[in-house]
């Protein structure tokens, strides 16, 4: 995973090409990645060309974490546990039946990192024993919470950045391409010589 340019941590990536731009710019090994704690997109370089498996439509990782999760809707309460978690949704594992379309509410419950209250869910899918769901509605310290608590599983080597952090790799290559050309130029000055005096 790269280093997220806005929190420092090594935890994001590859996302989905947005538009004719993203699509081009990958030719030139420029990809846009996702960043799995603090959410920010961002666009990198890359030494190969990346090839994302259609079926993989999800801009943040599953990890297999499980927690026990309260899940609550029509004043109908049951337990649960989680089969895989990421910021913005999960798998479930429990007996209450919701219906694909309908929405939940969740209380994740981490042990010592306390508890994530999910506002809303959508179930996207339903099956004996189990759903997926993707989180509609989290208040902004829930998901700070929840970030923290994954961050544990999906950041074995991120540190925080020091200092003001390193230019935009982009910047770097378009400065480099900028000098070369004036290279070339000063180049076959030189080999031409000065122009002629009348």
């Amino acid at each position: 995973m790269l280093r997220c340019p806005r929190c420092g941590q090594q935890a994001a990536r590859r996302s989905r090409r947005v538009g004719v731009w993203e699509h081009v710019a990958s030719v030139l090994h420029l990809y846009p990645f996702r960043c799995q704690l603090c959410t920010a997109r961002f666009r990198a370089f890359q030494g190969r060309h990346h090839s994302q498996h259609r079926g993989d439509r999800r801009e943040y990782d599953r990890l297999l974490v499980r927690v026990p999760v309260l899940i609550s809707a029509g004043g109908i309460q049951a337990e649960g546990e989680t089969v895989d978690l990421s910021l913005t949704g999960c798998s479930l594992r429990t007996e209450a039946a919701h219906p694909a379309g309908s929405t939940v509410q969740l209380r994740l419950r981490l042990g010592q990192g306390g508890e994530v209250a999910i506002q809303a869910a959508l179930v996207k899918s339903q099956r004996e024993g189990g759903m997926g769901v993707h989180f509609t509605q989290v208040a902004p310290p829930e998901r700070e919470r929840l970030s923290r608590y994954l961050a544990r599983f999906l950041r074995p080597t991120g540190r925080a950045r020091r200092g003001a952090g390193r230019p935009r790799p982009e910047l770097v290559v378009a400065a480099a391409v900028g000098l070369g050309v004036i290279l070339v130029v000063l180049f076959l000055m030189g080999r031409l010589g000065p122009p002629p005096i009348r």
